[in-house]
């Protein structure tokens, strides 16, 4: 998803992209994808849905980019126009998937504990993206998914023992490194602004002696301009 956003955005005029930050996001998109490698559940109608999935992601992260800082929305009012198209599809595909599944002795106290739980948390992880994307750009929070896949892949090692090969170590790691060498690029690309912003204050400093070498010039000429009037 991390490259599809960098197109789009590129393609949009929301980003310019360079070659070395192209190549910076191809090695992390490779780092992630080498830990897919050898999947013994492999399917392709899986892997279909999952690469339209990350295409209209992407497209979505771009649109919000484009609403929170052209149209210069703030996060709750972008979430206010958002959230009703999102709940209609998310009710429609629930009406058709899951409806015949929900049954009313599954509404128990903890389920609507847990239900109320899991919607403040959805809504707190909304602000807080919508939030990044208007400070940063929609290719750091895809940068950030990043970190959110290994806490999964961490979490469900420490709680449910899930095994981790070899080769997943390696591809997350290559990913952390990518992600830590497009930090650095982007802090010396914002470091390396115009190197003529010294000139102004060179030449302000400047100012008062130039005056004043002016005004003693012109004093001295209007000197010798009253001597020569004198009679001799």
């Amino acid at each position: 998803m991390i490259v599809a956003v960098l197109l789009l955005s590129a393609a949009l005029g929301l980003q310019q992209a360079s070659c070395i930050e192209l190549n910076i996001i191809v090695i992390i998109s490779s780092g992630i994808a080498l830990t897919t490698i050898g999947e013994s559940e492999f399917s392709w109608v899986g892997f279909t849905f999952q690469a339209l999935a990350i295409f209209f992601e992407a497209f979505r992260l771009v649109m919000v980019n484009i609403i929170l800082k052209d149209l210069k929305l703030d996060s709750l009012s972008t979430l206010y126009y958002n959230a009703p198209f999102c709940a209609v599809l998310i009710g429609i595909s629930c009406g058709w998937f899951e409806l015949s599944r929900i049954t009313a002795d599954k509404f128990t106290l903890p389920f609507c504990a847990l239900l109320v739980l899991n919607g403040f948390m959805a809504f707190s992880l909304n602000i807080a993206s919508l939030m990044l994307i208007k400070n940063t750009s929609a290719l750091i929070l895809s940068l950030a998914g990043v970190f959110k896949d290994i806490f999964l892949v961490l979490s469900s090692v420490l709680v449910f023992q899930t095994p981790v090969s070899l080769l997943q170590y390696i591809g997350y790691s290559i990913s952390l490194l990518a992600m830590n060498l497009h930090k650095e690029y982007q802090k010396n690309k914002s470091l390396g602004g115009p190197t003529s912003s010294n000139s102004p204050t060179t030449t302000s400093s400047n100012s008062p002696t130039v005056s004043r070498n002016n005004s003693n010039s012109n004093s001295d000429l209007q000197g010798q301009e009253k001597g020569s009037l004198l009679p001799k």
